[in-house]
């Protein structure tokens, strides 16, 4: 499922090193904030998964954003 996708890397909830973590911890962000719109993604720069909200997305990079691939949606 990878997309790749602008984010602005200060818009982050976390960022992990394992994907696996990274996973958990965007579940229990889900469920104790009750949101339904997180995003996985992966920065190809620093091997580091984000969470984002999906709707922080943009289509087209700018000077504040920078590419990641989406991984997964929570």
């Amino acid at each position: 499922m990878d997309t790749r996708i602008f984010f602005n890397p200060g818009d982050s909830i976390a960022n992990i090193h394992d994907y696996n973590e990274a996973i958990r911890k965007g579940q229990i962000f889900k469920k104790e904030r009750q949101v339904d719109d997180l995003v996985i993604a992966k920065d190809k720069d620093n091997e580091e998964y984000a969470i984002f909200y999906a709707k922080d997305a943009q289509k087209e990079s700018d000077s504040q954003t920078k590419p990641y691939e989406v991984k997964k949606r929570v």
